[in-house]
């Protein structure tokens, strides 16, 4: 009986021991799968597709935070620094954005508490906010660039305490003192007010011999900001606190913006700012039913690009243009130092014309502000007309650091040429048209004394350039390069046909009419450039890769955006042959160009794998993006997401921009049921287009000086558009026309 009693005594033992390890292993494991959670996007759980919660922050705070901004103030939340628009330090290529040492970057904890935090971007109002809690305390962090008020970041919080004694403490992440300006005064008033006057220290262009621009300055800067204390002791209710600062490039403007805002109450100037957001959702946004995390890379990524963008110009400090890492990026060369590239154009520039073409044409506007800098640029080449450069910032002159790009990456010009192409056939406006017509002509002449004639092909060549694909210069006859040259040459007798007539004009089609294009006849696609071989193993470019690897998107271009009519199978084969030799560490719009192409031939399988490998450089949890995988280049890059918009724009909405009409043949995106086009601007027209898996409904939702007609090409059938009527067809290929070209053939 002992033994056995013994027995039985070990024998619980060990089974109590093996059930507490089993629970200890659960919970372990439960504890692990927590942690890999914490910093994925909790607010995939709401259907709300504008508010993106997570209950910690990105690993790497300062390149993968959500920024803030109203098109002239750029901040990344919780980060020790303030950009403006056109503000740069720095002589030619080391012109950079100017860093502001921040004001509003606040970190807060409870004296002797632990407070549970959780983060929310809420890109529907422009709002971000912090709420911190526990059983005694809650805390409320609120951070705005005011949309209405440009001038103004706000900053407010609102404490809840439950018990007396609890000590807030605030620390403002204003980081070390700025190198790119001296103060010129700062002085603090009696209720705690800081006024500060600082200026850049370098001019953009040094130089005033000839052949450089005189144009730059030194930027002044001005500011007043409230005085944030390290503790404020809570009472037990609610209280409420507000820090403003006013920033602007001249004291009156910013001292009349900080009078505003301390006039009026946190509430009314939230409900301001968020009022002005919603006009902007209101006339211009993509919805996705059935696909929340699609949809909200969607309202993110056109969130980053609208806050970098002024809603209406200033008259006293122009917009100068969008750089890869959008208004709160721009100081290092990771960032590209806040330089315009041809990535305003060719990958910014056309989602936002379709949606918002007012913010669409300051993009085109600051071309036609800094055409001197072309002008010059092309004189210092021997060249003609305006060559304009690789990277701009405030002067318009050429601040690119890397010199090939410089000299060889020529097609930059023929992107901004193609962006008035698409500007002059959305809208009707002529008169910016006009204005434009020095840019426009200045570019046409650029290339006609950029080209070479060939005595043995009869056709014109252009030697020793840089196309899209960096990793081969010097090339000849660069497929993207002398293609978009074409388009800048015919674009003159476009937009002035009553200059057709003209022998420069006629000169300019002469050559575009004999532009050589690169084309294999035997394998049916468009080499890059002459000599290109995608199966050249051995042979390595002068960046030191095999040379059959391309960079990013090239080719492919010719299709989508610049619709080079080819026959299916040249499509098809340029980008079978291009997708398999472009390199996985390219940037992240490429493959939203792949996917587009693809869709254009319905095959939709092949399109969503290449668009769903667009997706993978979102990061969480606040959707923003790095230009290469795995969260590294640039960021936030507004690059790819402007690729990204345009493989739903233009890839699944169908769209695309003709001379007489704008045509679309739709399809669903992956995984979704509904694609709603709001606000879609069109010849002065604005439309809705909401596509479902069978059917297509488009309203008319602004009249404009004439009536649109509706064609179904399948049907043949012509609808006449009436104001916020439906008009529903069968999903497939249809055109928008104004009445006034309906007599084209289509």
């Amino acid at each position: 009986m002992g033994k056995q009693y013994y027995f039985r005594k070990r024998l619980q033992l060990l089974l109590l021991f093996g059930t507490l390890l089993a629970v200890f292993l659960l919970l372990r494991v439960t504890w692990l799968t927590q942690m890999e959670e914490c910093c994925k996007p909790s607010s995939f759980s709401f259907k709300n597709a504008t508010v993106f919660k997570s209950n910690c922050l990105p690993d790497d705070l300062q390149r993968h935070m959500a920024t803030i901004g109203n098109g002239f103030i750029g901040h990344v939340v919780y980060g020790d620094t303030i950009f403006l628009n056109g503000v740069y330090n720095g002589v030619e290529g080391h012109s950079h954005r100017a860093r502001i040492p921040a004001t509003c970057a606040l970190q807060l904890t409870a004296k002797d508490m632990v407070l549970s935090p959780n983060y929310m971007l809420d890109v529907g109002n422009g709002v971000f906010t912090e709420t911190q809690e526990n059983e005694y305390l809650k805390l409320t962090y609120t951070v705005f660039a005011h949309r209405e008020y440009s001038k103004l970041l706000i900053c407010n919080v609102q404490a809840e305490a439950f018990k007396h004694d609890i000590v807030l403490q605030t620390r403002n992440n204003k980081g070390k003192d700025t190198e790119d300006f001296d103060v010129i005064s700062s002085s603090m008033f009696d209720k705690g007010i800081h006024h500060i006057h600082i200026r850049t220290k370098e001019q953009e262009i040094a130089h005033t011999s000839p052949g450089h621009s005189t144009r730059s300055s030194l930027t002044d800067v001005y500011m007043y900001y409230d005085d944030i204390p390290p503790t404020i002791q809570l009472k037990n209710r609610v209280q409420m606190f507000t820090w403003i600062t006013s920033i602007y490039v001249n004291d009156n403007g910013a001292k009349k913006a900080y009078e505003i805002a301390k006039k009026t109450s946190f509430t009314d100037l939230l409900d301001s700012h968020t009022s002005a957001w919603h006009r902007i959702w209101s006339t211009g946004a993509i919805e996705i039913d059935g696909n929340l995390q699609l949809s909200q890379a969607v309202y993110g990524s056109l969130y980053y690009l609208y806050s970098s963008l002024p809603v209406q110009n200033d008259p006293n400090w122009q917009f100068y243009g969008l750089s890869p890492g959008g208004l709160a990026h721009g100081r290092h060369h990771e960032d590209y130092q806040g330089h315009v590239f041809w990535d305003q154009e060719t990958w910014m520039f056309p989602p936002i014309l379709l949606l918002q073409p007012d913010m669409a044409k300051h993009q085109l506007n600051i071309r036609v502000e800094h055409l001197e800098g072309a002008f010059q640029k092309a004189q210092n080449f021997s060249y003609r007309g305006a060559m304009y450069p690789w990277e701009s910032a405030f002067s318009g002159d050429e601040v690119c650091p890397w010199y090939p790009a410089t000299e060889l990456e020529n097609h930059v010009t023929g992107d901004i040429a193609f962006a008035f192409w698409q500007y002059m056939h959305m809208t009707d406006d002529q008169d910016f048209i006009d204005l434009a017509q020095p840019v426009i002509e200045g570019i046409a002449q650029f290339w006609e004394s950029r080209v070479t004639y060939n005595n043995s092909k009869a056709l014109y060549d252009i030697n020793a350039v840089m196309g899209p694909d960096e990793w081969h210069f010097p090339v000849n006859n660069s497929c993207y390069t002398n293609f978009i040259a074409k388009i800048s040459l015919l674009l003159p007798s476009i937009a002035f046909p009553s200059k057709a007539d003209t022998p420069e004009i006629n000169k300019w089609m002469d050559i575009a009419s004999k532009m050589y294009i690169p084309f294999d006849e035997q394998k049916k696609y468009h080499p890059e450039y002459d000599g290109y071989d995608p199966e050249d193993n051995q042979t390595l470019s002068a960046e030191g890769t095999p040379n059959r690897l391309v960079k990013q998107a090239d080719v492919v271009l010719l299709g989508f955006p610049l619709m080079l009519d080819m026959p299916d199978e040249v499509r098809k084969n340029d980008l079978a042959i291009y997708e398999k030799v472009t390199s996985e560490r390219g940037p992240a719009m490429t493959w939203a160009m792949f996917a587009v192409g693809w869709l254009e031939l319905e095959e939709y399988e092949k399109a969503a794998e290449l668009f769903q490998r667009n997706m993978q450089y979102v990061v969480e949890p606040f959707k923003v993006w790095s230009e290469n995988k795995h969260g590294e280049g640039a960021v936030n890059f507004i690059t790819g997401m402007g690729g990204f918009l345009q493989a739903i724009l233009f890839g699944y909405g169908g769209i695309r921009i003709k001379v007489d009409r704008l045509d679309l043949n739709p399809v669903l995106p992956p995984d979704s049921s509904k694609l709603i086009i709001k606000h879609l601007d069109y010849k002065g027209g604005s439309f809705s287009f909401k596509i479902e898996e069978d059917t297509v409904v488009v309203q008319q939702l602004e009249a404009a000086v004439h009536d649109f007609i509706l064609h179904v090409y399948s049907s043949g059938t012509n609808y006449t558009l009436q104001l916020n009527k439906p008009q529903m067809f069968p999903r497939g290929k249809a055109a928008l026309l104004s009445t006034l070209i309906y007599s084209a053939k289509l």
